[in-house]
């Protein structure tokens, strides 16, 4: 592969990976929307401008959301309910470790407590 052909290649948005999670779809899925999405809007505004630019994500917007309750459809009803489950889990590991961290906190505070104490008597 030329230099020229890697600089002109198209980049996809910085926030295609979290939409892709956030969608439940797989990244390679989502780059190929942002393909699409480019081409429809290549026909709608000039390529690079702000105006393209704009109706690409926006497209992209739309066909992830598509792409996301087909895939819901899809499993008949368990993909939604294992995606709360996860996000569950994932909120509850995030409690359990700032639990942590402010009791580990609180200790360190008592002992430097207690040895100022210590040292004042």
């Amino acid at each position: 592969m030329n230099m020229n052909a890697k600089h002109n290649a198209p980049k996809a948005p910085k926030l295609l990976p979290w939409l892709a999670k956030k969608a439940g779809i797989s990244e390679q899925r989502a780059l190929a929307l942002w393909q699409e999405s480019e081409r429809w809007a290549a026909r709608q505004a000039a390529p690079g401008s702000s105006a393209y630019f704009k109706l690409a994500v926006d497209r992209l917007l739309e066909l992830t959301a598509a792409e996301s309750l087909r895939e819901d459809a899809a499993s008949f009803g368990w993909r939604p309910w294992a995606r709360a489950q996860a996000r569950c889990w994932a909120i509850s590991m995030q409690l359990a470790q700032q639990g942590s961290a402010l009791t580990a906190r609180g200790w360190r505070l008592i002992g430097s407590t207690t040895h100022q104490h210590q040292q004042l008597s």
